[in-house]
């Protein structure tokens, strides 16, 4: 049995970005204040500080993009 605060379930949302025309979909979820990103292309995780979640999800998701074009 856990102690303290009961865990709530994780909210996962879609996030879009389109580069070079193509859009490129992936999803995100805050746990805490660190933001997870996945795609197809791989994964980011971050401190959230002054961003709202969902443009640094978007931000996070573009270097993924830019990453796998390398």
């Amino acid at each position: 049995m856990s102690r303290g605060r009961p865990s709530r379930p994780l909210i996962v949302k879609s996030v879009t970005v389109t580069v070079d025309g193509v859009t490129h979909q992936g999803t995100y979820y805050v746990q805490g204040s660190v933001l997870h990103v996945r795609s197809p292309l791989g994964e980011k995780i971050t401190q959230i500080e002054e961003s709202s979640p969902e443009t640094l999800a978007k931000m996070l998701l573009w270097k993924l993009v830019h990453e796998a074009k390398r």
